[in-house]
């Protein structure tokens, strides 16, 4: 009986400290997220080159709840720094950039481009790693951007080119690491894009009511474009991330599972040993219902104890890891947690219908000749 109370409650302890450090990696991620996106974001609901800009800037100068924006291009570039050379996204953005999103606050060395400047970018730590960068402005790296257009193209005209030095070397996460910030009159130029293009355009609103801003924005624009929360900028990661909860999860279940074949194998146990006085009972006339109800009993109390007892155990786990960080996910950063009232909900309602379900087949299992 004491091996399944034990086997309950480290199940029931580790499903709820993992469940915790899925809730803090995804509050971690938003997070991240909340620097480098923005509050909303206006896309082209088809291709890429938003159409009629004048009009969306004077739809969002007249919106009351919108404290500024920016004009943003990204495509993907290639990217050649003395023998080595990678493929990168190039995101082009104007002198607003900074006033919308925080990517400065994730600087780990130098700073964000002049806005100004045509030869200035800061590159991403993984990218700036392996093309070997310095932070100097007198070491360039040349930036391809295929040529548009039909017919036959050879090496000299089938590419536009630019150089820029690295000014500054920022690190978010694994979407952002093969990233490079220019002024967005870089993008315009290996595009062949006119001055006042852009592929979208990114909000900071002044208020955190933004679905009903997004709601508006919707109405105004029509359906031309897409005006997207910063949830719904990386829904897909999102998305991901609670599938590989949902597969933690369902591996928890199976674990608790196999640790109530030992709560049901007790119970079974302690019926047949106490089959001589469960007859005894019987003949002075206790029902076999009572007697089912008993073993039932006793399956219910090994359950709820391992439950307490593992959330108990679990609480104090997590709290020692989001105070003194015993677990490390790196040599600077240790993984998060965060303590959330749907964990204990899931983790207590799962134990609970499992172990309970098993107490009563296991009662059942009461037979007599």
């Amino acid at each position: 009986m004491y091996t399944s109370l034990i086997a309950i409650s480290i199940a029931t302890c580790a499903m709820f400290v993992i469940l915790s450090v899925f809730s803090g990696l995804e509050s971690f991620n938003i997070r991240l997220f909340s620097d480098v996106n923005p509050d909303l974001k206006i896309l082209p609901a088809s291709g890429k080159l938003l159409n009629n800009i004048q009009k969306i800037e004077a739809v969002l100068k007249s919106e009351k709840d919108i404290q500024t924006f920016t004009k943003v291009i990204q495509e993907k570039v290639y990217v050649l720094y003395n023998d080595k050379d990678e493929i990168a996204y190039l995101k082009g953005v104007d002198s607003n950039f900074l006033n919308v999103v925080k990517i400065d606050t994730c600087f780990q060395a130098g700073k964000f481009p002049d806005p100004l400047r045509e030869d200035e970018a800061a590159f991403g730590t993984a990218l700036a790693y392996r093309l070997g960068m310095p932070i100097d402005n007198e070491a360039y790296s040349s930036l391809y951007m295929p040529k548009p257009g039909r017919g036959v193209l050879t090496i000299d005209n089938a590419f536009e080119k630019t150089q820029v030095h690295m000014t500054g070397i920022f690190a978010l996460n694994d979407q952002y690491e093969n990233y490079i910030f220019v002024p967005i009159q870089v993008s315009q130029k290996l595009l062949n894009l006119p001055p006042e293009s852009a592929f979208s355009i990114e909000i900071k609103t002044k208020t955190r009511d933004v679905k009903s801003i997004q709601s508006r924005l919707k109405s105004e624009l029509g359906n031309q474009y897409q005006v997207l929360t910063r949830q719904e900028q990386d829904a897909s990661f999102l998305k991901m991330m609670k599938v590989e909860q949902l597969f933690i999860y369902l591996i928890f279940i199976l674990v608790i599972i196999i640790a109530s074949f030992n709560m049901a194998g007790a119970i079974i146990i302690i019926i047949l040993d106490k089959k001589h006085q469960s007859k005894s009972l019987i003949s002075l006339g206790y029902s076999r219902k009572g007697l089912k109800k008993l073993f039932f009993t006793i399956g219910i109390i090994i359950t709820v104890s391992g439950v307490l007892l593992g959330i108990i155990l679990g609480t104090v786990l997590t709290w020692l890891q989001a105070d003194y960080s015993l677990v490390m996910a790196n040599s600077f950063m240790p993984f998060p947690v965060k303590f959330d009232s749907y964990n204990y909900l899931i983790v207590i309602s799962t134990v609970l219908f499992i172990g309970l379900l098993v107490s009563f087949l296991s009662s059942r299992k009461l037979t007599f000749k």
